[in-house]
């Protein structure tokens, strides 16, 4: 993996840029949280703030994903790190109601401008590594999301919640100067019909339908798990404080305990590299009966550390699953439309994530914690079933391993990764 990035400047370079302002990101969502309920004093300004980073994604998420297929990818990238430079940084000194919420919500703007420019953007810069570019770019969000927040902490004994706000910015600043001098070659898959250079959300989709029939069962299965973890995210702080009679310090062990999980399932996938399309599909059904095991797990563990076992378990599975998805999508479907399906399912999925927290905290009201993480588990059971039959319908994406090459779900999901056909 060392060999292919030093060969690869373009990828070292666009990884190294997503990297950095993956840790600045991590550490400004704690800073923005906090410094919202510093100045605003309610729970509610913390959901307005929330809502400002899905919000853009609902509705904003498919014309971003179009204009992805249309422009150039690497303007519209240093076009949306700007923008969040910007948000970021004028959060830094943002003390009121009316610039912090604007703020966050330019910073989701951009950060929805970005998503399906930057996935699209990964095949012409793989140099034929589509599947360890897709997995080397989770792993960088990952990180992010897991030694951000305690990179957040050490900065807070400094300044407080301005130095890490600042500094996300200038991390987004340096991701924009270091992008805006790649320069992205033209994709392994391009397109070559009319179809694929139409700018139509739905030309663009019923294209990808059509080159792959089961994206659609893909994009509607990973939706229920985005349902999913929005459940996991309510029941988390209630599950560690109340039911396990935890600490503050045992909250934070299962957060950790789960960005563990995803950072080391990525980079197990990523040191592997490139493995054939239906062991993709066998690791992606398997992480989605693994993540099953972990939250059903959460629902009757006992005391902390069980927990964050369990809790580790639905990180790597999820890990999983997300990284599976990106290779297939990024392997399968026409690069020319890649932007608008990207850009469909964020709309798509930041959707259900509000879904899993609306959903969440009536059922842990109703019915309690162990009731609702249950709950979801059973419904990625329901959803590995779903993605079972699409795959055996799909023709195009035969489940039998090549050259007589034999995987097992559990395996596959369980290890990460498995030897690749020869």
């Amino acid at each position: 993996m060392a060999a292919i990035l030093r060969a690869n400047p373009p990828l070292r370079r666009l990884l190294g840029a997503w990297l950095q302002s993956c840790l600045g990101t991590g550490a400004g969502y704690v800073a923005l949280l906090l410094l919202t309920y510093r100045y605003l004093h309610t729970s509610w300004a913390i959901a307005a703030v929330l809502l400002c980073e899905f919000l853009p994604g609902i509705a904003l998420g498919s014309p971003f994903g179009a204009l992805a297929d249309r422009y150039s990818k690497r303007r519209l990238i240093v076009v949306a790190n700007l923008l969040q430079a910007v948000a970021f940084a004028g959060l830094a000194f943002a003390h009121t109601a009316v610039p912090i919420l604007g703020l966050a919500l330019l910073a989701g703007v951009g950060n929805a401008l970005q998503r399906p420019a930057l996935r699209s953007a990964l095949p012409g810069v793989a140099g034929g590594q589509i599947q360890l570019a897709a997995a080397l770019y989770d792993t960088c969000r990952w990180i992010g999301m897991t030694a951000g927040p305690a990179i957040a902490a050490g900065l807070f004994a400094i300044s407080g919640v301005a130095l890490p706000l600042a500094l996300n910015g200038l991390s987004f600043l340096v991701a924009a100067g270091v992008i805006a001098t790649i320069a992205f070659g033209a994709p392994p898959q391009a397109a070559t019909t009319e179809a694929a250079s139409s700018s139509g959300v739905r030309a663009g989709l019923s294209e990808a339908f059509a080159a792959w029939p089961a994206v659609a069962a893909v994009v509607a299965c990973s939706a229920g798990w985005i349902v999913g973890a929005g459940m996991l995210n309510v029941c988390e702080p209630i599950l560690a404080r109340t039911v396990l009679h935890g600490s503050g310090s045992d909250y934070a062990l299962l957060v950790t305990a789960y960005g563990a999980g995803m950072v080391t399932a990525s980079w197990l996938v990523a040191r592997r590299g490139s493995m054939p399309t239906n062991v993709l599909i066998q690791r992606y059904v398997g992480a989605l009966i693994l993540t099953a095991v972990g939250m059903g797990g959460s629902a009757i563990v006992g005391s902390v550390l069980p927990a964050a076992l369990t809790f580790a378990a639905t990180g790597y599975a999820n890990a999983l699953l997300v990284v599976s998805e990106t290779q297939l999508i990024l392997l399968r479907i026409p690069s020319a439309v890649q932007g608008r399906l990207f850009g469909a399912k964020d709309t798509f999925e930041s959707a259900c994530i509000l879904l899993g927290l609306v959903g969440a905290a009536a059922l842990v009201s109703a019915a309690g914690v162990r009731f609702t993480l249950a709950a979801g588990g059973g419904f990625d059971v329901v959803c590995a079933i779903a993605a079972v039959v699409a795959f055996r319908r799909d023709r195009t994406a035969p489940v039998v391993p090549r050259d007589g090459e034999s995987v097992s779900l559990a395996t596959t999901a369980l290890t990460g990764f498995v030897r690749p056909a020869s």
